[in-house]
């Protein structure tokens, strides 16, 4: 009987002490994962200017391509988040390589999906303008409107209707019916399962494919519709687009 106790204190103690020591791996969420987004059009980086040719046919040029990432999640099974970075927004802009790159800390539990949002929560887009990636000064945010723009792309096309063969799609909404967040999942290759390492970043690399815009969900024509700056139906199905330009490429340890 003595034995058997000392057994039970032995086997209590090895419990406990394994417990502490997953505890402490969580400590600090101070696990590198970073996002690298590349915006493409047919298939090669994109240039501003440059002409290329939409999956309706139709010739165009980008001036301007920008969107919000937020709620960056790790995901082993759907639907639950096994990690996520709540409080993180960030603007890309394919004018700036800089604000391509995302660096979040989160923690190293074992996943198999990346899941993000486009676009910014209904909280935030009637709390007023904010500071940072939020600063109306981006030029993301309808002071008319009280909201924010999710994702923005401007151009030109010689099928185009408006002004001097402009087009402009400023998409935003988060109202009820209007609503143009998206949220994105994407499976890591193979669905191999990932773990954040301390020594090391993982980086992903995510192509954003701009041709998607104009035909994925929906056909969106530029010669249809030159101009749309306000929150609507035709502003979800813009969303509906956008949601499907996202392509994890890689990823991989640095």
């Amino acid at each position: 009987m003595k034995t058997y106790h000392i057994l039970i204190f032995a086997l209590a103690a090895v419990i406990m002490t394994s417990s502490c020591q997953k505890e402490k791996s969580f400590e600090g969420d101070a696990y590198t994962l970073r996002l690298i987004f590349q915006p493409t059009a047919n298939g090669e980086p994109l240039q501003f200017g440059k002409e290329y040719i939409n999956p309706l046919g139709e010739d165009y040029k980008i001036t301007a391509f920008k969107f919000y990432i937020s709620k960056i999640s790790l995901l082993q099974e759907l639907p639950t988040p096994v990690a996520r970075k709540e409080d993180g927004y960030f603007l890309v802009d394919a004018a700036s390589p800089a604000s391509q790159i995302i660096d979040v800390q989160l923690s190293n539990v074992p996943f198999n999906r990346l899941m993000f949002q486009v676009g910014i929560d209904s909280v935030l887009n009637v709390s007023g303008a904010q500071t940072g990636a939020l600063d109306p000064l981006n030029g993301m945010f309808w002071t008319w409107n009280s909201g924010y723009i999710m994702a923005k792309l401007e151009g030109s096309s010689s099928l185009s209707k408006g002004l001097n063969n402009t087009f402009t799609y400023h998409i935003g909404g988060f109202r009820e019916g209007e609503k143009t967040q998206r949220e994105i999942i994407l499976t890591l290759p193979n669905q191999q399962e990932w773990v954040l390492e301390k020594t090391n970043i993982t980086e992903m690399v995510i192509n954003v494919e701009v041709d998607k815009w104009f035909r994925s969900t929906h056909s969106l024509p530029i010669s249809s519709v030159a101009e749309n700056m306000s929150p609507g139906l035709l502003s979800t199905r813009y969303a509906d687009n956008y949601a499907n330009l996202f392509t994890l490429t890689s990823v991989v340890r640095r």
